[in-house]
């Protein structure tokens, strides 16, 4: 199991773009142009109404204001992160780092009521919020440019504060142009001490299965399918299979001792991890989480979880398993909401693009508003 307080790095000198890179077969493709639908044509007010069940409001006060009713009222644990990507100056770069270092005090000066380090709230961010350019499609051939090196300082910077203040952090995925700086920016952080840092894997990309095997029991990983369109050079296009990736890669990040989060709202896909993976696995509810977006209505299940009752209930499995079973049934699983937040303009777009992948999510709003669970 990765070690869950915090440690600030001994070293924060990190040769990036020359260690570990992982293979790939297929020549990076140029991002994919977003087909237009329905959600391109509503205004941002609209936008905003339909999706605000998803958001956790304007401002850090406001989301951790959510996180800690969340957790008061439900259990919940939660990770926030502040709405932006693709700046355009070093302005806006520096004062991103700005924003999540006041954002990283707050939730170490306002800690929810609990002992176990891994249900605190954490911080998620996208390295695009810390770069000027997208990464070069030869990324992986020539040496880093001087803007992606600012934008890997950045990110440490944040990572160091977060390692300061006792707070774990998420670097996040985007679209598969991002992969290799990510991912090669967080196994720079892990190499260079810390441990308050977690990343993101798409199973969507067809690389996965190879960078899962960078992966050991000093990392965290947040696994989900992926929300950005792809183009089929690079990326599985059927949901089904992405889903069945994301059970299978999970298998293999434990069995790896890298502590992982699952993150999908399809309850059939989390059923399947349970009955395939943690419990003919024996696997200990200290090693994975769920994770879930805000004002997605999944709530019975989400409790379930929380309580063990979707364990004490299951009644499926012979003597061998009954330890397990009972053990999961007492402990329960950990559940985390993820929170967005930011001002209207920021958050209408980042909210145009979820209903657009996920036009269902405007359909969850509306139960959401109206108090209907499925």
């Amino acid at each position: 199991m990765p070690v869950e307080t915090p440690v600030k790095a001994d070293s924060r000198v990190v040769a990036m773009g020359t260690t570990n890179k992982p293979a790939s077969d297929v020549e990076q493709a140029p991002a994919p142009a977003a087909a237009k639908s329905i959600f391109d044509t509503i205004p941002i007010p609209l936008v905003l109404f339909l999706a605000s069940p998803y958001l956790a409001g304007e401002t850090a006060q406001q989301a951790i204001g959510l996180a800690q009713k969340l957790y008061r009222e439900n259990k919940f644990s939660s990770t926030l992160d502040i709405l932006g990507e693709d700046m355009s100056n070093d302005e806006d770069c520096d004062a991103s780092v700005g924003q999540y270092k006041q954002l990283i005090d707050a939730i170490s000066k306002n800690p929810l009521p609990v002992n176990e380090t891994r249900r605190q709230p954490t911080v998620s961010f996208k390295p695009s919020m810390f770069a000027t350019s997208t990464p070069a499609s030869n990324y992986k051939d020539v040496p880093r440019s001087a803007d992606l090196d600012k934008a890997y300082h950045r990110i440490e910077s944040v990572v160091e504060y977060a390692s300061l203040c006792n707070v774990n952090v998420t670097l996040e995925a985007e679209d598969h142009r991002w992969a290799d700086f990510q991912l090669d920016t967080y196994h720079a952080l892990i190499e260079a001490g810390y441990r308050n840092v977690g990343t993101v894997l798409q199973t969507r990309l067809f690389r996965t299965e190879q960078d899962i095997k960078r992966f050991d029991d000093r990392m965290r990983t947040r696994i989900v399918i992926g929300i950005y369109n792809e183009p089929a050079t690079v990326a599985h296009t059927q949901k089904p299979v992405m889903k069945e990736l994301l059970v299978k890669y999970a298998r293999e990040l434990i069995a790896r001792g890298t502590y992982v989060e699952v993150a999908t709202h399809d309850t059939d896909c989390l059923t399947n991890f349970f009955n395939n993976v943690v419990i003919p696995d024996k696997v200990p509810n200290t090693a994975f989480e769920t994770q879930y977006l805000h004002g997605v209505p999944r709530k019975r299940f989400q409790k379930s979880l929380i309580t063990g009752e979707f364990f004490s209930k299951n009644k499926n499995y012979d003597a061998s398993y009954e330890k397990q079973m009972q053990e999961l049934a007492n402990k329960g699983v950990l559940v985390r909401m993820y929170l967005p937040y930011g001002e209207g303009k920021v958050a209408g777009a980042y909210c145009r693009r979820r209903l657009k992948e996920n036009p269902n999510m405007a359909i969850y709003g509306i139960k959401n508003l109206l108090g209907i669970d499925s």
